[in-house]
């Protein structure tokens, strides 16, 4: 692919750093919770409408908001989880010498052992790899006699979700997560970035 760099129009305004982190933060909220439900209208009969009458304003205006969704927190043991973080990215022609190419795998993935699953990972955003892309992962690395896992298995495939770390218990060897959605996890292997999320 080539990338063809465009004049900026007139009147376009670049969005600073504080912004787009807010505009970050609330994407991650909307996907746990989704968007704020509106206030349910009064009903027609009677009794509802007594009722509605009863409430202030200062009392409406005051109600807690109610969201779309509800998510779960999920307790997972640490030896269960496999982290990945990525290490490296492809180097582009321009940092190669001439006529050369890169000899290694352009995407690394360095697997962080179980022992490096503490607190410094609280609030940190973890995409849950899905479970057919675990299994091309696994399968390329037995093919290479564990000469080194194909990262791209992992990276390049969609993720199943994400989830974010509230909590990690070292004595009970459990780390918290916050899921959209209930129930076990589709895979315990998780690609580790930067994202950090805290309400």
């Amino acid at each position: 692919p080539k990338l063809i760099k465009l004049p900026r129009s007139g009147g376009v305004v670049s969005r600073d750093a504080a912004f787009r982190r807010a505009s970050r933060s609330q994407s991650i909220k909307r996907y746990f919770y989704g968007d704020i439900l509106p206030p349910k209208s009064p009903d027609a009969t009677n009794a509802n409408a007594t009722a509605s009458s009863s409430i202030s304003p200062t009392t409406a205006a005051t109600s807690p908001l109610q969201y779309q969704f509800t998510p779960n927190l999920i307790e997972t043991p640490i030896h269960s989880l496999h982290l990945h973080k990525l290490t490296s990215l492809s180097l582009t022609a321009s940092l190669l010498p001439v006529s050369s190419k890169q000899s290694t795998d352009p995407i690394q993935i360095t697997t962080l052992p179980s022992s490096e699953i503490t607190s410094k990972f609280q609030h940190s955003v973890w995409a849950v790899c899905h479970p057919s892309a675990v299994e091309k992962f696994e399968r390329a690395d037995a093919a290479s006699n564990g000469g080194g896992k194909k990262a791209r298995e992992l990276f390049l495939a969609g993720v199943a979700g994400f989830v974010v770390v509230e909590k990690v218990d070292a004595e009970r060897e459990m780390v918290s997560l916050l899921s959209p959605c209930g129930g076990s996890l589709p895979s315990g292997h998780m690609l580790v970035g930067d994202v950090a999320w805290m309400e």
